[in-house]
Formats: structure tokens, sequence, C-alpha cells
């Protein structure tokens, strides 16, 4: 079974996981946005349990999904904290025009030039102007000692992905 650490989880509790760590980034749907489609990271942790991941999910969002991150200034560096300790960082951006994702952006810019062999990129083909996130995803491995790893076009695969290189880094640490 999946642990789950969010918002609620003291970040202590994330970084002192022993195990293989995925951290869920893409787009968020805050509580303030209670009309867009319900966050994809429920159906994210239902594939971690269906393909048997043994290992935590650190979740950036409240429990509550009508819970707003609005003056809680310690939610971005609860975020760094967790994606310091994931060992896969799993990047799905079903880019909307509502749900743009312009931190996402950053953070798989940041992550690609800091680190690039922990994340696994997935979007769905129809997410909204995401060829220059292709681009880059593409150009950065073509130019590295990297293999150059598959664009998922599935959660499921995105997901099976993340577990593979999760349990894969786990170990180095």
């Amino acid at each position: 079974m999946v642990k789950e650490f969010r918002y609620e989880q003291h970040p202590q509790e994330v970084t002192s996981f022993n195990g293989p760590a995925v951290f869920l980034a893409g787009p968020t749907v805050r509580g303030n946005q209670q009309h867009l489609q319900p966050s994809w990271r429920f159906e994210a942790i239902e594939e971690f349990n269906r393909q048997g991941f043994d290992g935590a999910v650190i979740i950036p969002e409240f429990v509550s999904k009508t819970e707003s991150d609005k003056a809680k200034p310690w939610i971005p560096e609860w975020e760094y904290n967790g994606l310091k300790r994931a060992d896969a960082i799993l990047f799905w951006i079903p880019r909307t025009r509502e749900l743009i994702g312009l931190t996402t952006n950053w953070e798989l810019g940041y992550w690609m030039g800091k680190q690039p062999e922990r994340v696994v990129y997935g979007r769905p083909d129809d997410a909204f102007r995401i060829g220059y996130l292709d681009i880059m995803w593409n150009s950065t491995f073509n130019d590295s000692i990297f293999k150059t790893p598959k664009i998922q076009n599935t959660l499921q695969g995105t997901v099976e992905a993340s577990i593979e290189m999760a349990n894969e880094w786990y170990p180095l640490r």
C-alpha cells in the first residue's frame, strides 16, 4: 500500500521517510478553483496502488479538496523539501487554458537543469500548448550523457516510469 504525504504532514515526516518516494509535480487545482475538474493526483494515487508501489507518494495538496493555499507561506518550502527527498519526480502536465501550470514550468526547468535523471515527464496528447516543453525535454537529453527517456502520454505510463525510477534511485541514497 502506498504511503501518502500531503501538506498536513510535518516536513520532517516527509524527509525522514525510509523507502522509495515519488513527488507528484504538475498543475494543481486550488481550493478556490472548484469549477475545474478534480485534481489528476487522485487518479495517480489509484494507479500507484494498482501497480503495487511499495513506497511513498509526496502530494503537494491538502486532503480536503476545498482547502486553499492562500495565506500559507510555508507551502513552497514544504514542496521544495519534498522534491529534494523524492527519488523520482513525476511531472504530469494535463495543461488546459484554465490550468496552465506556471509554477510547474519553473519546477520542470529547474529539475531538468539540476537532476534530469530523476525526472519523469508525461502529458496527455491533447494538453494545451505543450509543444515547447516537449522540445526542451528532447533537447536537454540530446545534449547530455543520459539516454532520452520517452515522453509519457498516459498517466498510467508516467506512474509506471516513476515507480521504476524511484526503485532504481532509492538504494543509491
